[in-house]
């Protein structure tokens, strides 16, 4: 080979990196020059589901660009979960994350085929919400917290959640430890049934999120005992918190977010991240959020994974202080 023909090809590669730098560089002039798909690794129709959707069509806007929304439902989230870590770190790829699906199930099964940590940057928060202590709304069952404690510690009882080892599951067992009494755990296949057979007395409670609660708590179905809030809920008046009630470590939340694979370039984060912002500060995002007893969740890629970074000690130690195992 001679040096001109060695000259010219090392002059290509040259000018073919730097604007492979130059793209990535300046994602706002290159990215996202196609459709970006957001996993959520739950069936449509479930909160999963509507929050994702919520904020695809307006971090589409925000983008210019269509945000779609993929299910890919099964194994308690894993699946889903599992195809966005391995998707390709370009930014078209995002996954749903939750504290289910990586905080929680992460401890629940060590054999699952992604880490969080290695296997995830985070794009930013997208919403939370509390949970609320339910039984039937009718004569004989308890009326506060103090009451349903008294009657799990003399007659028992039994609670009903979507699954083994969801968070719904994780905080009525949470609150069954704080308490210092036993319950039965009985699983559904979702929390629909199984606050409905909480509504009709087959079980004496449920700890479920507000927004799949309030429905039969509004209908005079469900009584709420206590919220897992800081403070009292506006949709939930004269409900008190745990603290209120007489249990001040009863305070958890659920939240949503949104990450990408390990790798992605920092500028595409970055630009992902303030669109999820933005997204947030629209007044339609809010309505529709606060419609959904959702609270918003504006943290950007630094602060929301500082927030998954804090919270992985608490619900793995609580996982293995409880010997709950979901290993496959």
């Amino acid at each position: 080979m001679n040096t001109a023909t060695t000259t010219r090809r090392a002059l290509c590669i040259t000018l073919l990196a730097a604007a492979a730098a130059t793209a990535w560089a300046q994602p706002g002039e290159h990215f996202p020059s196609r459709p970006i798909k957001i996993i959520v690794a739950f069936a449509p129709g479930t909160g999963s589901d509507a929050v994702a959707r919520i904020f695809a069509s307006a971090m589409g806007a925000a983008l210019h660009q269509s945000v779609i929304v993929e299910n890919h439902s099964g194994a308690a989230g894993t699946l889903g979960t599992e195809q966005g870590a391995r998707a390709a770190a370009d930014g078209y790829t995002l996954t749903l994350a939750t504290t289910s699906t990586l905080l929680t199930n992460p401890a629940l099964n060590p054999k699952l085929r992604y880490q969080p940590d290695k296997d995830f940057v985070p794009i930013a928060g997208l919403a939370r919400t509390p949970f609320v202590l339910v039984t039937a709304d009718k004569a004989g069952t308890p009326h506060s917290l103090a009451e349903l404690k008294a009657r799990l510690a003399g007659t028992g009882g039994a609670f009903g959640s979507s699954g083994t080892g969801t968070i719904g599951h994780l905080a009525a067992e949470y609150f069954v430890r704080q308490a210092g009494v036993q319950a039965v755990h009985v699983p559904y296949r979702g929390s629909g049934q199984a606050l409905t057979d909480v509504a009709g007395g087959q079980l004496l409670f449920a700890c479920d999120t507000v927004a799949a609660a309030l429905p039969l708590i509004r209908g005079g179905m469900l009584r709420a005992l206590a919220v897992s809030a800081p403070q009292q809920l506006s949709t939930l008046p004269g409900v008190p918190t745990g603290a209120q009630a007489g249990m001040p470590s009863f305070q958890l939340s659920a939240w949503w977010g949104l990450v990408a694979p390990a790798g992605t370039p920092p500028a595409v984060v970055a630009l992902l991240s303030d669109a999820v912002l933005k997204a947030l500060a629209a007044p339609q995002v809010r309505q529709t959020l606060d419609a959904q007893q959702l609270e918003p969740l504006p943290l950007g890629a630094t602060a929301f994974g500082a927030l998954m970074h804090d919270e992985a000690p608490f619900w793995a130690g609580f996982v293995r202080r409880s010997g709950i195992r979901l290993d496959s």
